[in-house]
């Protein structure tokens, strides 16, 4: 049996981590969940076992620690792996910062591999094995909602101004969802500016309801559109074959319906809630070409890679990252180095 323990600072992280520990569970592992930052424990199932603090995952003494965001406590024992928040990982142009904080990168498919492998042949320190993306195998083998009287559009938007619609859609969607044609969800980025929250808040009524990150997988099966911009969530509704309207993408593929003006908005959602051969094949062909692993089995693969490092005999060559990891824990407040 391994001691294994999940590293949470977002909501959305529990929908990543949960098939890996049905895995772990079914091969006789035992999981902890450490639950910091913007996360909310609340959200712990009455089966899922909490540590209270930095102090107690430390006394755990995992053998791996598995990470959705981009940074790991060194001072917490274990292997730790890196299993990524999102799909489009890119979208800054920054592509995966390595930054000697993992030893384990499990990717999710080709390319992600090939920006990785060159780096742990270069600095030895880590290896990368492609495994798939955890919240697929949650995404692919959540049921399917029930039907609905009206089309259900879904408006998911990533926080960073530069990148987001949110504000700019803010007026339109406003109008439109005075209106009974559709049924409006809505779901904001975790990181998202109080006031833009707010704003989509009062708006709830009977044409719109608004959700928080840890239904997103719900949202994303249910709705029959989603509307976007940058953010990578975008990329997980392709997956399921639905389309999107997107507002300035940096990136528009022939598989999204972009618009560069709110008032495009409505005419957008009509056609992708009747959309014509061309779209339907770019979606089709989208799926593979941003990742193989769409069988909703990651998780084994994920597992099967840390027991084989760890049954390795691996050993911690990652650099000191002294700031860093001094930085981390005046964050989680532990002070120990004996």
């Amino acid at each position: 049996m391994k001691r294994l323990l999940f590293y949470v600072e977002q909501d959305y992280s529990f929908d990543i981590l949960r098939p890996l520990q049905d895995e772990a569970r079914r091969r006789g592992h035992e999981v902890r969940w450490l639950v910091l930052g913007d996360a909310s424990a609340a959200l712990l199932r009455p089966d899922e076992v909490a540590a209270r603090n930095a102090a107690d995952a430390v006394r755990y003494a995992p053998h791996a620690l598995f990470a959705p965001g981009d940074r790991a406590p060194a001072f917490i024992p274990g292997l730790k792996v890196e299993v990524f928040h999102g799909l489009n990982e890119d979208k800054r142009g920054d592509p995966i910062p390595e930054r000697g904080l993992f030893d384990l990168y499990c990717t999710q498919s080709p390319s992600q591999t090939a920006m990785l492998q060159p780096l742990a042949q270069q600095r030895g320190y880590f290896r990368v094995q492609e495994t798939g993306w955890l919240k697929l195998d949650t995404l692919l083998n959540f049921p399917q909602g029930k039907m609905h009287n009206r089309p259900q559009i879904l408006l998911a938007s990533t926080f960073t101004p530069s990148l987001s619609g949110a504000e700019a859609l803010y007026p339109e969607i406003a109008r439109l969802s005075a209106s009974p044609e559709w049924r409006w969800l809505v779901t904001l980025h975790p990181k998202m500016a109080p006031a833009t929250v707010a704003r989509y808040q009062a708006l709830a009524s009977a044409n719109l309801l608004y959700f928080g990150t840890d239904q997103a997988i719900e949202l994303l099966r249910r709705a029959d559109v989603m509307v976007s911009d940058n953010s990578s969530i975008l990329q997980e509704f392709l997956l399921l074959g639905k389309p999107v309207v997107s507002y300035r993408n940096r990136n528009p593929g022939p598989f999204l319906i972009d618009i560069q003006e709110p008032e495009q908005l409505h005419d957008a959602i009509a056609r992708a809630l009747q959309p014509d051969a061309e779209l339907q094949r770019a979606i089709a062909a989208y799926g593979p070409a941003i990742t193989p692993w769409r069988d909703g089995a990651s998780a084994g693969r994920v597992m099967d890679a840390v027991e084989d490092m760890l049954a390795s005999n691996w050993q911690d060559k990652k650099p000191l990252n002294l700031l860093r990891n001094l930085k981390m824990r005046r964050q989680l407040h532990y002070y120990r180095f004996w």
